[in-house]
């Protein structure tokens, strides 16, 4: 038997209809674009321990922490049932009001960083998804003290 012949490149394989990256828009696949925050928490939760799994484009699920003894309008981040940090509580208004009317939000990673830094380490983009923007009214969408002036 003749050994078999191997070629000495790999050979290119075009890039399968639908694979290919496309660019995204504010109301994309993923949604409505909301705001773009850094991971709160870091160094506190399992972010760092799951560090080395996290990669851009992931989605974390984003759900109401009522009994936080800290922020009252705590937003949890989790990825795979793991707790990896908050919502800044500056920035938590928004995310929170929707949570609260029933609206289905989702974050993806945005930007992960090697840095010094916690508050550098995970870029977060929050959505609201298709499904959640039927279900709440054009009102919900004003920040809450906007709504009482």
């Amino acid at each position: 038997m003749s050994p078999k012949h191997t070629p000495s490149q790999a050979l290119r394989i075009p890039t399968l209809a639908g694979y290919a990256r496309r660019p995204r828009n504010r109301s994309g696949a993923n949604g409505t674009y909301l705001q773009r925050l850094p991971l709160a928490g870091f160094e506190h939760h399992d972010a760092r321990r799951l560090w080395p799994y996290l990669r851009t484009g992931q989605a974390l699920l984003l759900s109401r922490e009522f009994s936080n003894p800290v922020d009252p309008r705590a937003v949890r981040i989790t990825w795979l049932g793991e707790h990896l940090g908050y919502l800044p509580r500056a920035d938590n208004l928004l995310a929170s009001d929707l949570l609260d009317h029933g609206a289905e939000i989702i974050a993806r990673i945005h930007d992960l960083r090697e840095s010094e830094d916690p508050w550098e380490r995970i870029t977060l983009n929050v959505y609201l998804t298709r499904s959640g923007r039927s279900s709440i009214p054009s009102l919900i969408l004003m920040p809450s003290d906007a709504r009482h002036l």
